[in-house]
């Protein structure tokens, strides 16, 4: 609610959502441009603790891992189809303009953002980065 307020007063000048989030939260309202960088990625995934994952017998992680792997990918396909949905009734609502990069916009941006990642490469390490860098391609 406070972001949605924010942005309508003018005392928040933006946010980054998903499509899905900006049309649950209404921000499309309040906002009279959307930004699509793509800079993000919408996706799920199960963590646990190694330490008990390795002591569950060979046969038990293979079938949870088949389970979490099917799940994790019907998890996804709905989550992005939701998002993609959102985004379709946030253009027919036509009440912000949405701009899309182009490539050199965007390189702009990635260029901008280069201190940041290595600001923060020493907590996540480079490998991570590069990976995420890599799937935003």
């Amino acid at each position: 609610a406070e972001v949605y307020q924010g942005l309508q007063t003018g005392v928040v000048d933006g946010q980054e959502n998903t499509w899905s989030n900006i049309h649950s939260k209404k921000f499309h309202e309040v906002q009279n441009t959307i930004i699509e960088s793509n800079h993000g990625i919408i996706d799920y995934m199960v963590v646990t603790n190694a330490g008990w994952w390795k002591k569950l017998p060979a046969d038990v992680r293979k079938g949870l891992s088949e389970a979490m792997a099917e799940a994790t990918t019907y998890g996804n396909d709905l989550a992005n189809s939701i998002n993609e949905e959102a985004k379709k009734k946030i253009v027919a609502d036509n009440k912000a303009k949405i701009v899309k990069l182009n490539k050199e916009q965007l390189a702009a941006w990635q260029k901008a953002m280069a201190p940041v990642w290595k600001q923060f490469e020493p907590g996540i390490g480079a490998d991570l980065i590069k990976a995420a860098q890599a799937a935003n391609k």
